[in-house]
């Protein structure tokens, strides 16, 4: 199926209604087809879910639903949340490098705030348990029973930030049954190492223990390199300070090998792949016991722990965009054209010049206990708690060498602290009413030092000590059989959500000359400005130090919110093996608080901060930030059908959503001021308006857009040696309200301005009204297909060589679709800093031996076979369009022993 056929000649609806009549003549046809078994089609397996927080089967479970074994995900080389984005239908996850945080897109919805501050659009689940952090994706998948990937509102079972959908994550459970342990490995390109295992030990009849474990260890992808030419030496070992003279021609310096002011030209130095940014270090493991005193009651206890010792993920250039346009070397234009413009001779997408090594110090450990108790005949308790703690610390460079100025991130020993609790009692048996309520309570502490650093001008520190949010819920929903083909759903959350910062501040330091006096004595100066060998003499971390800098807003701050969620739905059984659904459901992402912005006072002559008596600086103007929750309405229809004596598995689903009050991140100006400008020597007016502002990020709800779209899944046992799995998609997403945003992609290089001409609100040249455009991350079709074949050997082997092909169709990085727009930009060349995300399609395949009774196996893979080139992420400026970038053509062996 081409999109341009579906584009000029069949409409969204008639598709929709095509695909669901479709199953209903397929559903009728299955009863009467009863010599399929015969034709040799094979026969698809049972799945079980917990999506209403009750085992059902798939297939009689009104929700949009996608679920992976172990298997799915060993096969595809699934090893994170990340990894999953081609496998779940209208589903795109993209990675935000600075907070290495999963930007998890749902249906076009998704969030853009990744900081302590921000919530995801999509829950994540934990056998159950609600996850609030989005790095807490990235933790390693290994040893589990299912993935499931919810899609639509689940507001009603599983509360707040599950807006349009929710993924739970489920790990197999110990068994008193019988022992079992299994030990796999797996050995790819870039040294690629990988290890896991698994025991489970019954140690009593009613009692069983599992232990757990993953390994990953891999070297950079990327072409890494550190640069002795910028500003910040202090993190870069000795013989790359000291490295030689540039010894090339002139005209094949890259930028950053330009001659500074503080000397000559130096070479770059070769990074170590296996320390450089986008390797992977990384291991994680589990232990978990179950207990089973009686039929009716049982106990799961788990604790969990991941760490991540790698260098973080890292931006690159989007060479293909920096083709389009010239990049200036010093004050000419360079001869070199894109990545080489900026990096050299022979660089690419993967290319990187830094001076601060990355680093990742991350924790995160997970204790998690599951009680049920079925106290009558009809009726269980269930009791899901959790506790989970989150510790990083992290440095990364910011500029990688694209830019003169030189800035650098860190964070130390952030920390995130959680509890979950749910108590749930639900029916049981087969009686008509089928229901479910409960209440839930979660409490998150956050402590983020961090800050940031402008090499040659000013750093910024973040001292959030104690931000909290409290979230309470009561919530019940219960299914009635009307009669004994047709279900009523009705369910109702209500939730009550506090936000709050106590003590929480914001802090600056700023440049000193050596002449003056010590810098702590200076108001908070603590950079020799221009003076490259004085600065280089600064302690490694002397910017981590708060006492150097001066307080100059405090972000005490509180926000209080209640919501409502609801669902109306309907369930009908055509027949035996086909069912048609139809729901009406909202989810909210909850509200939230900001940094407080402050303009503080400076004196006019001298531009410094004017200092209380505590020598903090005085605040002439506050601004705090408090932003409601967002929500979506969807009115969805499905089929689900089993076809052809249970080997062919159909699931569509049309929808159509409402989504208010969107919450966007942006670039916002804040306390913006005008004066007549004057000739500093004669006084006299110059007929100028000047302008000055604070410029910030911050969250604000605006907009509203319409969201419609088809999901096709199916699972098809062709014959009993042959399987095609795979989903199609179409999304068509539209901002339909005002939504006059202030330019912020690219905007210094689309409109030839600087920043702080930008802050002026009443340009209208660079405010823009958003209306009509796309939401990012929405391709509008994408399709999905794997295929298998076993070949059974005589002595009960099997070989099955396997292939995954994913198309999806292009998209947008940001809301501001920059080709939709051109007309109001300076440069001639817009398509050199464009939003557009191309379409891509990768290939994943493998052969795989299985011995006998599985004892053990063997398989060899390629993923991105085809060497796809994909962006997850962009961000305009510099000149250049950035991001993180793909993993090219990966390949390698796994193995697998069974005791």
């Amino acid at each position: 199926m081409s999109s341009s056929l579906i584009r000029k000649g069949i409409s969204p609806l008639a598709l929709t209604i095509a695909v669901i009549n479709s199953g209903f003549a397929a559903g009728a046809f299955a009863q009467t087809d009863k010599d399929t078994k015969e034709s040799g089609a094979g026969q698809l397996e049972e799945v079980i879910v917990t999506a209403t927080k009750r085992e059902t089967n798939l297939m009689d479970t009104p929700i949009a639903i996608t679920v992976f074994s172990q298997a799915d995900l060993d096969r595809e080389g699934i090893a994170n949340v990340k990894d999953l984005s081609k496998m779940v239908p209208n589903m795109d996850i993209t990675l935000e490098s600075s907070r290495s945080a999963p930007v998890i897109s749902m249906r076009g919805v998704r969030s853009t705030n990744n900081t302590e501050l921000g919530d995801p659009a999509v829950g994540l689940h934990l056998d159950g348990i609600y996850s609030p952090r989005p790095q807490g994706a990235m933790a390693l998948m290994f040893d589990v029973e299912r993935i499931e990937a919810q899609r639509g509102p689940q507001g009603t079972l599983f509360g707040r930030n599950s807006t349009v959908g929710n993924i739970n994550i489920i790990s197999k459970r110990p068994d008193a049954k019988e022992f079992d342990a299994s030990l796999g490995v797996e050995a790819g390109r870039w040294n690629h190492q990988q290890v896991r295992g698994m025991v489970n030990i019954p140690v009593a009849e009613t009692f069983a223990l599992r232990a757990s474990f993953m390994t990953e260890k891999r070297d950079s992808y990327l072409d890494g390199y550190y640069d002795p030419n910028q500003w910040d030496q202090r993190y870069l070992p000795d013989d790359v300070k000291n490295a030689p003279a540039y010894s090339g021609a002139a005209d094949d310096r890259t930028r950053v090998q330009s001659k500074r002011w503080w000397g000559g030209a130096q070479e770059v130095v070769k990074a170590d792949p296996s320390t450089f940014y986008n390797n992977s270090d990384q291991y994680a493991f589990r232990i978990a016991g179950y207990w089973t005193p009686t039929e009716s009651f049982s106990w799961q206890l788990a604790y969990e722990r991941f760490q991540n010792d790698g260098a973080g993920s890292s931006d690159s250039i989007d060479c293909s965009k920096a083709k389009k346009t010239t990049i200036m070397n010093g004050a000419t234009p360079a001869p070199l054209q894109g990545c080489e413009n900026v990096y050299g001779k022979g660089a690419d997408e993967y290319t990187l010049l830094v001076n601060m090594p990355g680093m990742v110090d991350q924790t995160i450990e997970n204790i998690r206990s599951n009680i049920r108790w079925d106290f009558s005949d009809s009726m269980a308790f269930v009791y899901n708690a959790g506790v989970a703690k989150q510790t990083q610390s992290q440095m990364s460079d910011l500029d990688r060498g694209i830019t003169d100025w030189d800035m650098s991130m860190f964070f130390n020993d952030a920390t995130f602290k959680s509890q979950s609790h749910e108590l749930q009692i639900q029916s049981t048996g087969d009686s008509k009413l089928q229901w479910i309520t409960g209440l839930f309570y979660f409490e998150e502490n956050n402590n983020m030092q961090g800050g940031m650093t402008h090499s040659m001008m000013f750093g910024e520190y973040w001292n959030q000590s104690d931000r909290t949010l409290e979230s309470q819920a009561a919530f019940a929903q219960g299914t009635y059989d009307l009669t004994d083909d047709l279900a009523l759903t009705v369910g109702y959350r209500y939730t009550e959500d506090t936000k709050q910062d106590v003590g929480g501040h914001g802090a600056q330091c700023w440049d000193w000359h050596p002449n003056q006096d010590d810098a702590s004595a200076n108001g908070g100066r603590c950079f020799p400005a221009w003076d490259h060998g004085t600065f280089n003499s600064l302690p490694k971390d002397y910017f981590m130090n708060a006492d150097i800098y001066r307080i100059n807003s405090d972000n005490d701050n509180y926000g209080e919110w209640s919501y409502n969620n609801y669902r109306l739905g309907l369930d009908y059984d055509i027949s035996e093996d086909t069912m048609v659904f139809a729901y009406v459901a909202n989810g909210n992402k909850g509200g939230g608080i900001g940094d407080v912005i402050v303009q503080t006072k400076q004196d006019p002559l001298t531009a410094d901060y004017v200092l209380d008596e505590n020598g903090n600086a005085v605040i002439e103007k506050r601004w705090q930030l408090t932003y409601d929750e967002e929500e979506v309405v969807t009115w969805e229809t499905g089929v689900k059908t089993d076809l052809f004596d249970n080997s062919l598995r159909l699931m569509a689903t049309a929808f159509y959503s409402e989504y208010t009050d969107m919450q966007v991140s942006n670039v916002k100006p804040l306390f913006v001021t005008y004066a007549k400008e004057k000739d500093p020597q004669t006084g006299v007016e110059t007929g100028k308006i000047t302008t000055n502002a604070a410029y910030s990020t911050v969250t604000d709800n605006i907009g509203k857009a319409e969201i419609k779209g088809l999901e096709v899944e199916f699972d098809w046992a062709m014959t009993e040696t042959d399987r095609l799995r795979g989903h199609l998609t179409y999304l068509d997403t539209e901002i339909v309200s005002d939504f006059v945003q202030q330019w912020a992609f690219a905007a210094t290089d689309l409109y030839k301005i600087d920043q702080a001409a930008s802050v002026d609100p009443t340009n209208t040249l660079i405010r823009a009204n958003l209306k009509g455009n796309e939401l990012p991350s929405s391709p509008k079709f994408s399709i999905n297909l794997n295929y298998s074949h076993d070949f059974n050997l005589s002595y009960g082997a099997m070989i099955q060589p396997w292939l995954g092909v994913n198309w999806r169709d292009d998209s947008y990085y940001s809301y501001f679709n920059v080709d939709k727009h051109t007309e109001k930009f300076v440069t001639d060349t817009p398509e050199a800093f464009s939003d557009t995300r191309p379409a891509v399609t990768y290939v994943n395949l493998g052969i795989k031996y299985v011995a006998p009774d599985d004892l053990w196996n063997l398989e060899a893979f390629v993923n991105n076979a085809t060497d796809e080139v994909d962006f997850y992420w962009a961000s305009g400026g510099d000149g250049l369009i950035k991001g993180p970038v793909s993993m090219p053509r990966f390949y390698g062996i796994r193995a697998n022993y069974n005791f």
